[in-house]
């Protein structure tokens, strides 16, 4: 499981994602740390809608995210 940080306003939340939500599935597989997301998070996976499943509250929820291509910080 990946406990999310989600940024106000950014990506995640606009994609529903809260603070404190447990990732447990991306695409229909498994994701038990942050390792595997990355390793699910291809580059052909960019711009395409995608389950992801996940835990809020001690109930399981899916949602349907586009990943997006992270940007480095202001200044960075």
């Amino acid at each position: 499981m990946l406990e999310l940080h989600v940024e106000p306003g950014g990506p995640a939340y606009r994609a529903d994602l809260r603070e404190g939500d447990l990732i447990v599935g991306f695409a229909s597989e498994p994701v038990a740390g942050v390792d595997d997301l990355q390793r699910l998070l291809t580059e052909d996976r960019i711009g395409t809608r995608a389950p992801l499943t996940l835990i809020r509250r001690a109930e399981r929820r899916e949602v349907e995210v586009v990943p997006v291509e992270s940007r480095p910080p202001d200044g960075g």
